[in-house]
């Protein structure tokens, strides 16, 4: 009984020590006033680890306007970008990016704070970019370093930008900035690709790539989609020069940004040529000689070749002509005459070389006045070819005459013999003979019959 009656008095005494802590209604609590952060409703805006600016020194009015305090509704103090740009100043640029020309700042940052003084809504900007540019790779392999690093602002302003696709700069000079190793290369060169003078994204994607170094399609196919003379070339040839389809095609010769060598070649014609032509090759006219050898042996070179112009003769990119010649040239060691088929020859040489019967000027190879270019080449069956005794590149002989020519399987010796004012010769196609401008050789046969069916010369200086 004693002890129920103290469990009463002891509720009572705490029941009234709880009513005395409640502050009669009109009366304020002390200590600072609450907020609208620290008065318990809205605290968790303030949970960023950067807070916005009115946010931070709890100026809620400077955004927020009272709309009716009994009903503890509010309405912003300003409408659009006007609420955001009374205090931050406004981004100039031609090119406005689309949330801000719409007014719609929250759809990028968070009014009251974030990760960092951005405010952005996402975790990075390249994750608050994705919410609108999902994927700027489209799942390719090859991923430009800023995008692969999240740094989209690397490149782009997130406002406003006098480029097109907000560029913080013109394209190559955005470029060149990063890549120092080819500004330096256009800086110092000569020659300048005109693509990587204008603009760096005409061949490379700024984003992701299937192709190595960026590039928008793979290197041939985007080279002759503005080269298109030479893709027509490369596609209708009936000989396909390697270089230009094998590895890295375009790229085996010409560099894609600058040089110091003429149509942005790595290096000058002669020597590109020398990269692949130092050793026996297999053309599909059959075998190639290793060209390096030919011409360090011969002393006596031709006229494209002393030039170091392998392009006078040759087609780089393709063509229709044995051996890729620019013009046709006879393949064969016998040939009937006819002019067009020394096309390539007359392009330098006089035609009337091989179509006058007798001179005193075109040539020294004559007997007297008899013209014995003519007498070899000018025949309606078996005239021979300038490669007859000609090599097309270099010999140790004058006028570049060959030691020996191949003839099928036998390589014919010319034994050619050069006099003061003649010659003679005892090549395996006809017995010798010999030749003299000053004091012609004359056979009882005349001097006009074939010379393979003259008779044996009589001896030399006669």
């Amino acid at each position: 009984m004693i002890a129920r009656t103290l469990v009463a008095v002891l509720v009572a005494v705490l029941a009234g020590a709880a009513v005395a802590q409640q502050p009669p209604p009109n009366v304020r609590p002390t200590g600072p006033t609450p907020t609208c952060t620290t008065g318990g409703c809205h605290a968790e805006v303030t949970r960023h680890p950067v807070l916005h600016g009115p946010l931070a020194a709890e100026a809620c009015s400077g955004c927020h306007n009272a709309a009716d305090p009994a009903k503890h509704t509010f309405s912003l103090a300003r409408q659009g970008t006007d609420l955001c740009l009374f205090c931050h100043e406004a981004p100039k640029g031609e090119v406005v990016h689309q949330p801000l020309k719409a007014g719609q700042c929250l759809d990028c940052h968070d009014p009251h704070g974030g990760k960092s003084r951005a405010f952005l809504k996402a975790g990075s900007a390249s994750e608050n970019c994705a919410t609108c540019h999902q994927d700027v790779t489209h799942g390719r392999p090859n991923v430009h370093g800023p995008v692969a690093a999240g740094g989209c602002t690397a490149c782009h302003n997130p406002h406003a930008s006098n480029q097109l696709k907000l560029l913080l700069k013109p394209s190559n000079e955005l470029c060149l900035d990063c890549h120092v190793s080819s500004a330096q290369q256009i800086e110092t060169s000569r020659v300048i690709h005109e693509p990587a003078q204008k603009d760096c994204l005409l061949c490379h994607d700024a984003h992701a790539s299937a192709e190595k170094m960026m590039l928008r399609k793979a290197a041939q196919p985007l080279c002759l989609s503005c080269h298109e003379n030479i893709r027509s070339t490369v596609e209708h040839a009936k000989t396909q020069h390697g270089a230009v389809v094998e590895g890295r095609q375009c790229l085996n010769c010409h560099e894609p940004h600058a040089t110091n060598f003429p149509r942005v070649l790595r290096n000058n014609p002669m020597a590109m040529c020398m990269e692949c032509h130092n050793k026996p090759l297999k053309g599909p006219d059959g075998p190639i000689a290793d060209m390096s050898a030919v011409l360090a042996s011969g002393k006596s070179l031709h006229g494209p070749i002393a030039e170091k112009n392998c392009s006078a003769c040759h087609q780089i990119h393709g063509g229709d002509n044995f051996r890729l010649l620019i013009k046709e040239y006879p393949p064969e060691f016998y040939a009937p005459f006819k002019e067009e088929s020394y096309a390539l020859c007359f392009s330098c040489h006089e035609r009337s070389l091989v179509l006058d019967p007798r001179t005193t000027t075109l040539t020294g190879f004559r007997n007297g006045d008899l013209n014995l270019h003519h007498l070899h080449v000018n025949k309606d069956t078996k005239g021979r070819t300038c490669r007859a005794c000609h090599e097309t590149h270099a010999s140790d002989q004058a006028k570049h005459i060959r030691n020996s020519v191949p003839f099928g399987k036998w390589e014919m010796p010319i034994r050619f013999e050069k006099t003061e004012t003649g010659g003679s010769c005892a090549p395996g196609c006809h017995v010798p003979y010999q030749y003299d401008r000053a004091r012609p050789v004359t056979y009882p046969s005349g001097p006009d019959k074939p010379a393979a069916q003259w008779p044996a010369a009589p001896n030399k200086g006669s």
